[in-house]
């Protein structure tokens, strides 16, 4: 459940109040945030480690000395279903998740479900948006760093942008880019920041484990390779929903300084793009103030009122 104390007050915030309020959204909803990434991150990461145990064992097993093709052969058909899951999955839970932060910021529920039915229709714009951004952030790392951080902190929106406004491929690059501009130095420090305490976050948990693995089992064990791997794909997907809180939260906060948009409006526009049956559609605000008949309405009731003071104006002398 939701309470409006769990959820960040819809304002303009600074780099220390977007990363706090980051860490207060995941904190008061970590059982629905984790059960969208788990649901997914889970098995992709399930087979990621079955492949690496079949490798790392053939591997440890004839000391590198020769080329372990038994191991890859092996290993070729999970890491191909792997590919698969990841192309056809991992759109769909970075916009389900996005669709999910978006609905808690704005003081609403919303279901695993619920979430994945939203973005089922769009995953398949999300994964070409995806694939776009990675073109060009491919391309401007390759020639420089500096070009691919630059093209990273303008598209960083892309994928609220298409979860939430269902706007896809250039258009939705366009539309981060217009939200990011002129505020490049708050995004890339917020960003940066949620991404430095993630990295400590995750290192802090894996690296000793994975070294006591080692000391333990003994450092050509496959076993500790296969757990050391387990244990980091857990933090993973542990720490994961705070990356797509962070980006809700800056790119709603760009909307809120660009456009000026309130919690109103902004739940309007949400409540306008979310599938509704039809029975179900409700207006957003009524009123009880009764209207006057129409004509050719039936008015018998207006013979029901009482009658008017008699006497009028000459009561009033």
């Amino acid at each position: 459940m939701v309470t409006s104390s769990e959820v960040p007050t819809l304002q303009k915030m600074e780099i220390a109040d977007l990363i706090d309020a980051a860490i207060r959204l995941y904190r008061h909803n970590f059982r629905p945030l984790l059960e969208i990434v788990a649901v997914v991150y889970g098995p992709l990461m399930v087979m990621q480690i079955i492949a690496q145990y079949l490798f790392f064992n053939q591997v440890l097993t004839t000391g590198g000395e020769q080329v372990p093709w038994g191991a890859l052969l092996t290993a070729i058909p999970v890491v191909l279903v792997l590919v698969a899951a990841w192309i056809v999955l991992f759109p769909m839970s970075e916009g389900a998740l996005a669709v999910s932060v978006s609905e808690i910021y704005l003081g609403r529920e919303i279901s695993l479900r619920g979430a994945y039915q939203r973005i089922w229709p769009l995953w398949w714009k999300l994964l070409l948006t995806m694939i776009l951004v990675s073109v060009i952030l491919s391309a401007g790392t390759l020639f420089c760093l500096i070009p691919g951080l630059v093209f990273g902190i303008w598209f960083l929106a892309t994928t609220p942008i298409v979860a939430i406004e269902r706007r896809w491929g250039a258009e939705a690059m366009r539309r981060s880019y217009d939200l990011v501009t002129g505020h490049g130095w708050r995004v890339f420090i917020t960003w940066f920041l949620l991404q430095l305490m993630i990295i400590v976050v995750s290192q802090a948990v894996a690296t000793p484990a994975a070294i006591g693995l080692m000391l333990l089992l003994g450092e050509t064990n496959p076993l500790a390779q296969t757990l050391g791997q387990a244990i980091g794909a857990m933090v993973q997907i542990v720490i994961r929903p705070v990356a797509m809180i962070g980006i809700v939260l800056i790119y709603y906060d760009l909307r809120i300084r660009k456009e000026g948009f309130d919690l109103v409006m902004m739940a309007q526009d949400l409540h306008r793009h979310a599938p509704q049956p039809a029975s179900a559609a409700q207006p957003l605000f009524s009123t009880e103030t009764e209207l006057p008949p129409r004509p050719g309405e039936d008015t018998d009731r207006l013979s029901q009122l009482p009658p008017p003071p008699q006497g009028g104006a000459d009561n009033d002398q």
